[in-house]
Formats: C-alpha cells, sequence, structure tokens
C-alpha cells in the first residue's frame, strides 16, 4: 500500500544517501507547523491553500533543486496512502533521489521552514514563502 514510500526507501538505500524518515510524532508535528505559516484555515496539504504561493510551470525543476538556497537538510514530503517525510542531509542528495524514482507529486521545506515547495504531477510548481522570513529561491546562475 505505500507504493511510493516503499520506492524512496528503497532508491535511499541503493544510493546510499543520508537520511532519517521522520516518525509518525515528528510527522504529525511537522504537518501542523507547515499548515499554521503556509496555509489559511487548511485541514490537509493542499496547493489550492497557501499562502500567496507564486506557481510557475517547470518540468525540469528536480533537475534545479540543488541549486535552491538555503536547503541544506532537504525535508520530502509524499502522500501515497498516507503522508511520508524524509529529512535528508544535501539538496544534491534529494536530486539524486529525483532522478532514481519515477515522477511524482512532492513537497519541499527545511528543517526551518522557511518556505514550502509544491511540485504537481503536471510540473506546476508552487512556492510559499513563510511569513515569517523572505529567501531567495534559486542561487545566482
Amino acid at each position: 500500500m505505500n507504493y511510493l514510500a516503499n520506492e524512496i526507501d528503497a532508491v535511499l538505500k541503493e544510493q546510499e544517501i543520508a537520511y532519517e524518515k521522520l516518525s509518525s510524532e515528528n510527522l504529525t508535528k511537522l504537518i501542523s507547523d507547515i499548515k499554521t505559516t503556509f496555509f489559511i484555515q487548511a485541514k490537509e496539504l493542499d496547493p489550492a491553500n497557501m499562502i500567496n504561493p507564486q506557481k510557475e510551470h517547470d518540468p525540469d525543476f528536480w533537475k534545479k533543486v540543488d541549486q535552491l538556497q538555503y536547503l541544506e537538510s532537504p525535508v520530502l514530503i509524499v502522500r501515497d496512502n498516507q503522508i511520508h517525510a524524509w529529512e535528508l542531509k544535501t539538496s544534491k542528495d534529494l536530486k539524486t533521489l529525483f532522478s532514481e524514482t519515477t515522477g511524482f507529486p512532492f513537497w519541499i521545506t527545511d528543517a526551518t521552514l522557511n518556505f514550502l515547495i509544491y511540485v504537481d504531477d503536471h510540473d506546476c510548481v508552487h512556492l510559499s514563502q513563510s511569513y515569517k522570513k523572505s529567501i531567495n529561491t534559486v542561487k545566482n546562475q
């Protein structure tokens, strides 16, 4: 039933990527904090309820994920039959993971919740910045 989580776990192990899979307690707290920071009265993670999201179509976003600023410990969140999350060490690890898995909708944030990114299955990238902080999302190219 956890087909996506199983695929991600397998690739993380095969590629020897350092990660921490969030426990259900930590995941519940993370999701609650995300809802409070990035959503208006959200019952679940739904990009339609994000606060002031910037949107763009970018089918190559996953290839540029290692260029995101302030993403030294990315947190990847996905949903199959339930929500799962992994904290990785670097954005390069996240890019490696994406290059070895099938395409799927995902959320990315960091441990300090500076931003939240959602990429849907149509390659639309939704970015919401924390109302507490302002960041640049891509390093100078």
